[in-house]
């Protein structure tokens, strides 16, 4: 039966703006129909459910409406021939059928697993100032008092609590470490993500730290924590809400910034297409295509408000850069000329713009708690080359006196070992996130503990000893 032959994991490669983007497609039997969701490893998309499923004779015809995708074609000889439409775009793609399950990796041993030697708890919380909910988990010791607690700020895009992509947890793996090392830690669901409530596509860079803000106020009223050190680490476009957050609330003590920006991240982004784009050996023409769209895109985005006009815009210059193009270049021009429009809408999105606007250097050059940077050397998202040394200046230039900036060789931006660093490696990697940096992490938060401790108890003893000292003065 046609089901039977479909059930599995299928591979299959689509050209956007003539860069690969592979697709894997899960089939399984769910009672007598057949289900299914999608990966997309380059987009940080994981399954995506499959949400209409039409078969007939060979062919085939499924949905995934969330990110208004479809696929037609036909089944024949362990292949699927057909067409990829997404937003009116269509894309030829052969779907080939994994035979060897090592082929993709969906072993995760890092994924901790009960029972717990903590307290695993569920909580929500309320943000008041945006008038919404935040599902979170709450871990903690069992039998005595953490020595610090920790918000963890997602990266970008709707993610749940343990930033699940591929079947990879890790801000499950970092709360479980951290927690089983004495150290609370709050993990939430984005806003509008399961029981979370809110809009995630109106929110704003600010309106995200706001919710690591409530996160915290949180801990500060909970028995188990509200006398430990409150620290924030965030990973990716999460670094900015740790930043904002830290600027924003006096209760944050210290942040830990994992693959973070340094620069504006427009230009991160532009590196970031660029990097991926040499890592997959383009030609000097496509690379040159693709990067100077995009350059003109984000110019456009920045200067003009009205996103009417930003799309009129971004079409004239297709239009009048296309007259100077050669032949031989005309289809990768198209096809980025199509795939620019069509991710336009994501570029000015309230977060997009917001993310444009936001300049680190302005938020680090005033920042003076402790402040911990790890990048990965293979991290082709934000890059130690772009964004560690202007981080570095930044919190010179506040004076800051204790932070710590380290890179790892062969890490990508989800700090795994990687060979390529490229976004389509990370589902076919068994590791989630690298121990060597787990134990920096742990190790830097336990020694600022301690170093905050003493200073506490200097400034403690500096306060008696000035009261003894101004009580004989008055003596006298």
């Amino acid at each position: 039966m046609i089901e039977n032959s479909l059930t599995g994991v299928w591979n299959g490669t689509i050209f956007v703006q003539s860069m690969p983007l592979m697709l894997l497609a899960h089939f399984f039997l769910n009672g007598d129909e057949i289900a299914g969701y999608l990966d997309i490893p380059m987009q940080n998309l994981s399954k995506i459910r499959i949400d209409i499923f039409e078969m007939k004779n060979q062919r085939i015809i499924f949905n995934a409406t969330t990110i208004k995708l479809s696929f037609n074609g036909i089944e024949k000889n362990s292949k699927l021939n057909g067409i990829i439409s997404r937003q009116f775009i269509d894309f030829p793609i052969e779907f080939e059928k994994i035979k060897n399950k090592t082929e993709y990796a969906v072993n995760r041993p890092q994924t901790p697993k009960r029972p717990f030697n903590y307290v695993d708890e569920q909580v929500v919380i309320r943000n008041n100032k945006a008038n919404l909910i935040l599902s979170e988990k709450f871990t903690y010791p069992k039998s005595q008092q953490p020595i610090a607690s920790v918000v963890l700020c997602l990266g970008a895009g709707a993610l749940d609590r343990d930033e699940e992509a591929f079947n990879h947890k890790p801000f499950m793996v970092i709360a479980d470490f951290l927690t089983n090392n004495n150290i609370a830690v709050l993990r939430y669901d984005e806003r509008g993500v399961r029981n979370s409530t809110g809009d995630f596509s109106s929110a704003t860079d600010t309106d995200f730290a706001d919710d690591a803000i409530a996160a915290i106020e949180y801990l500060k009223k909970r028995k188990e924590t509200k006398n430990s050190h409150l620290r924030i680490i965030g990973h990716s476009n999460g670094t900015m809400k740790a930043m904002i957050a830290s600027n924003n609330s006096k209760l944050v003590e210290f942040i830990v910034l994992l693959g973070s920006v340094g620069v504006n991240p427009g230009d991160v982004l532009y590196e970031q297409i660029k990097g991926i784009l040499i890592a997959q050996n383009v030609s000097e023409n496509i690379l040159k295509i693709n990067t100077d769209s995009l350059l003109r895109t984000i110019e456009i985005i920045k200067k003009e408000k009205d996103n009417r006009i930003v799309r009129q815009q971004v079409e004239e210059y297709f239009k009048d850069k296309i007259a100077s193009v050669s032949d031989k270049d005309k289809k990768d021009f198209q096809n980025n000329m199509e795939t620019s429009l069509l991710t336009l809408d994501d570029l000015t999105s309230p977060w997009f713009r917001s993310a444009f606007r936001f300049e680190p250097f302005d938020v680090l050059s005033k920042t003076k708690i402790p402040v911990l940077g790890i990048w990965g050397m293979k991290d082709l998202n934000a890059a130690p080359s772009q964004n560690l040394n202007p981080t570095r200046v930044a919190l010179e230039t506040a004076k800051n006196e204790n932070f710590k900036l380290i890179t790892f060789d062969g890490l990508n931006h989800l700090f795994q070992k990687s060979k390529t660093g490229l976004p389509n490696e990370y589902g076919l990697l068994e590791e989630t996130f690298s121990t060597e940096v787990l134990h920096v992490i742990n190790d830097w938060i336990h020694e600022i503990n301690s170093y905050s401790k003493v200073n506490s108890t200097y400034d403690f003893l500096k306060f008696i000893f000035s009261k003894i000292f101004n009580f004989f003065l008055n003596l006298f």
